[in-house]
C-alpha cells in the first residue's frame, strides 16, 4: 500500500474477493463486508461465477453486488475440487492479479481460497499481492477419515502461502492453529455481524402464521441447505422425537440443495410427511424465522452461522449441536441450548424443555436479542478487517 504524496493518510486500499460460495452466509458476509470497505474509502471488487451449480434457488448475489456499487468480475468456479473450471480459474484469475495490482486479495470459502492462493503464486512477487484468506468452516471437520485428512493437507499446504486466515469465530481461528493450518501469529479472529434494526420484530408473527397457516401451533424450524455438513438425517430424527411427544408441534425447513429428495424420502419414512414443511428458498425467510417458536440447527461444523445469529437477534430460542462457531454464538442455558452432534434424545429434549416452558423461551430470547447486540455487530466486522488488511500490508511477508 503506497501513501498519496504529500498527503498524510494511506491511499485506498484496493481489494479482490474471491469467491465460489454465492449463497447462503457466505453471501451475507462478503456483501456486508465489500459495501462496507467501500464505504470506508476501499477500492473493492469481486470476482466470483455469476450463477452458483447447485440447487439451491438463490441467484441475487451478481445482482445484490452490482447494485450496491461494488465491480463483479465472472469468475467461474464449480464446488467440485478438481473440477477442469477451477483450472481455468486460476489460470484466468492470474492474469487479473498481475494487470490490476490489487493491494490484497481476499478469498473465501475452501473453493475461493485454493484457486485464489494457488493463483497468487503464478503471479511475479514483485506483482503478488498480500493473500488473506478465511474459510467460512473447515471442510476437514466433517467426513470419512481419507476425506478429512486430504482436506486438512490442503490447507496445510496452502496455509504455507497466506499471508492471514481471518477467521469468522474464535473457535475457528483455534481449529487452524490446532490442526497446523498456519500459527498463531498469522490468523485473527473477527465474528460476523449483522445490522439488527433490519430484523423482523414481533409485530409481524401473527400476520407470517396467518400467510403460512400455522396458527397458534409451536413451529419448530430450520434455515439450511440439504447438505451433509447441516446433518439433515439427525434434524429430521429429532424431529420425528419430538413429534411423538407433542402431536400439535409443526416443522418447517427452509432452503434446498444437494440431498433434498433424499431428505423429503426420509421425512416420509419417519412418518412427518403431514407434519413438516419443505419451502425451499424464500426471500422472506427472516419473516419466517421471527414467526417461530424454537429454531434448531444440527450440523456438524460451521465457520459462523448467520442464521443463528439473526434468531438470536429476533429474539427466537435457539437449540443447536456444539460444534465450531456455534459454541461462539449460542452461550448454553443463556442464549440458548447446546447438545452433542448427531445426540438426537439431548436436542430433542432442548426442544421441548422450551415448547413445555414458554417463559423459559421468553428469557432466552430476550438474552439472545441482547448478546447479539454487544458482540456483532457490522461496524466491527468491517472495520476489524480493514485493520487487518493494513497489518498486513505493513507487516510484510509472512507465509511465504
Amino acid at each position: 500500500m503506497t501513501r498519496q504524496p504529500g498527503l498524510d493518510v494511506p491511499a485506498p486500499v484496493r481489494v479482490l474477493m474471491v469467491m465460489e460460495a454465492t449463497i447462503g452466509g457466505t453471501k451475507r458476509h462478503l456483501l456486508e463486508l465489500a459495501t462496507g470497505l467501500h464505504k470506508l474509502g476501499c477500492e473493492v471488487s469481486i470476482a466470483c461465477p455469476r450463477i452458483r451449480n447447485e440447487s439451491h434457488g438463490d441467484t441475487s448475489f451478481w445482482d445484490d453486488a452490482s447494485g450496491a456499487g461494488i465491480p463483479v468480475i465472472e469468475l467461474p468456479m464449480e464446488r467440485g475440487v478438481w473440477s477442469p473450471t477451477n483450472l481455468v480459474a486460476v489460470r484466468h484469475l492470474a492474469v487479473l492479479l498481475r494487470r490490476h495490482r490489487y493491494d490484497v486479495v481476499h478469498a473465501h470459502s475452501s473453493i475461493g481460497g485454493a484457486v485464489t492462493r494457488i493463483a497468487a503464486q503464478i503471479v511475479p512477487r514483485s506483482m503478488r499481492p498480500k493473500v488473506v484468506y478465511t474459510p467460512h468452516g473447515f471442510a476437514f471437520l466433517a467426513g470419512s477419515a481419507v476425506r478429512r485428512n486430504m482436506f486438512r493437507l490442503i490447507e496445510r499446504l496452502l496455509g504455507l502461502v497466506t499471508d492471514r486466515m481471518i477467521a469468522v469465530s474464535p473457535t475457528e481461528a483455534d481449529v487452524a492453529v490446532e490442526h497446523g493450518v498456519v500459527p498463531r501469529d498469522r490468523v485473527v479472529a473477527i465474528p460476523n455481524g449483522i445490522d439488527p434494526s433490519v430484523m423482523p420484530g414481533p409485530e409481524h408473527r401473527d400476520d407470517v402464521r396467518a400467510r403460512e397457516g400455522w396458527g397458534d401451533a409451536p413451529v419448530v424450524m430450520t434455515v439450511a441447505r440439504m447438505t451433509p455438513q447441516k446433518d439433515p438425517g439427525t434434524w429430521l430424527r429429532v424431529a420425528a422425537r419430538i413429534a411423538a411427544a407433542c402431536d400439535d408441534v409443526r416443522f418447517v425447513w427452509v432452503w434446498g440443495g444437494d440431498q433434498q429428495e433424499m431428505v423429503k424420502a426420509e421425512a416420509t419414512r419417519l412418518g412427518l410427511g403431514g407434519r413438516i414443511d419443505f419451502l425451499g428458498y424464500r426471500e422472506d425467510a427472516r419473516e419466517l424465522v421471527s414467526a417461530s417458536t424454537v429454531f434448531l440447527l444440527t450440523s456438524r461444523f460451521e465457520g459462523l452461522p448467520y442464521v443463528l445469529v439473526e434468531a438470536l437477534a429476533m429474539q427466537v430460542p435457539v437449540v443447536a449441536t456444539d460444534v465450531t462457531g456455534t459454541r461462539d454464538v449460542v452461550r448454553h442455558g443463556v442464549t440458548g441450548l447446546l447438545a452433542p452432534v448427531e445426540d438426537v434424545e439431548a436436542l430433542a429434549a432442548h426442544v421441548l424443555s422450551i415448547l413445555d416452558d414458554r417463559e423459559r423461551g421468553v428469557a432466552i430470547g430476550l438474552a439472545g436479542k441482547q448478546d447479539v447486540e454487544d458482540r456483532f455487530s457490522i461496524a466491527q466486522m468491517v472495520s476489524h478487517t480493514l485493520e487487518t488488511y493494513r497489518d498486513v500490508l505493513h507487516s510484510g511477508s509472512n507465509g511465504r
